[in-house]
């Protein structure tokens, strides 16, 4: 009898998989990329009609399909107790990531930042290429200044000057503490910002901040970075591209890389949070 209602519970918990499981046709042209909830589910083909994903689990999921050169496609659908089917339309080409597309952004046209500057002790004299300020407060505002590389000095009697080269990058601000106790001119990151990533092709690997992701989608998304420069790496295919990027406070830091031989390896924008 134990044995009876054993079976019969088995029975009941199979065909209540039966149930919340169902099957899923993408309906595409050959060779495609197709990924279910981020996971890649394999190509489509002529002989699939595109690709047929069977045994999938009920419920709401996520279709993504990646076609090289051309801007992903993603479906949100409810599978239940029987087949859907998902028709992939025409895809859009990529668009161009040139220069001049980047610059026109309003915050790649503000070719100046700020300058926020401490010292210990609090009063000195601070001087930024050659013009002179009187620091008698906790901080120094200079604001203005043009994008690029400036001299920074630092002087009060009874200490010995110090001097140092701070990078202004466009919209950004920048906190430098001049320590005459130590004799080091510091350069101070405060705050947080966030990164995008773009790639073509949408699938690759990203290196950042000790981790790597599996970026499957058209964008990779990180927030609450603490503001400061940061190594960056993709892979794909056995490639490998590294560059740099400038995590700036209340901003999000825009990264698109490529492996494309016809295109910049990196192109690197800002826009406000």
């Amino acid at each position: 009898m134990k044995c009876a209602k054993r079976l019969v519970l088995l029975f009941a918990i199979s065909m209540s998989s039966m149930l919340f499981a169902g099957d899923i046709q993408v309906l595409c042209e050959p060779g495609l990329r197709i990924y279910i909830d981020g996971q890649f589910m394999g190509l489509s083909s002529e002989k699939e009609d595109g690709l047929y994903v069977m045994n999938v689990e009920g419920g709401e999921h996520r279709v993504w399909i990646e076609k090289d050169g051309f801007l992903s496609q993603g479906f949100e659908v409810e599978l239940l107790d029987l087949p859907i089917e998902v028709t992939v339309g025409e895809f859009s080409p990529l668009p161009e990531m040139s220069q001049p597309d980047v610059v026109a952004s309003p915050m790649v046209t503000q070719l100046v930042g700020n300058l926020v500057v401490t010292s210990a002790p609090q009063n000195c004299v601070v001087e930024i290429d050659g013009a002179s300020e009187t620091k008698d407060a906790p901080q120094l505002l200079i604001g203005g200044l043009a994008v690029g590389d400036h001299v920074i000095s630092f002087s009060k009697p009874g200490f010995d000057r110090i001097s140092g080269v701070v990078t202004i990058e466009s919209g950004a601000e920048l906190r430098v503490r001049g320590n005459l106790k130590s004799g080091k001119v510091e350069i101070v990151h405060e705050g947080k910002g966030s990164l995008r990533v773009m790639s073509t092709p949408s699938g690759c690997t990203i290196g950042f901040l000790g981790k790597t992701h599996q970026k499957t989608t058209q964008r990779l998304n990180l927030s609450k970075i603490p503001a400061g420069e940061y190594p960056i790496f993709a892979t794909w295919r056995g490639l490998e591209l590294s560059s740099k990027v400038l995590i700036k406070k209340g901003h999000r830091t825009i990264v698109a890389v490529s492996f494309m031989k016809k295109d910049e390896p990196w192109v690197v924008s800002y826009e406000p949070e």
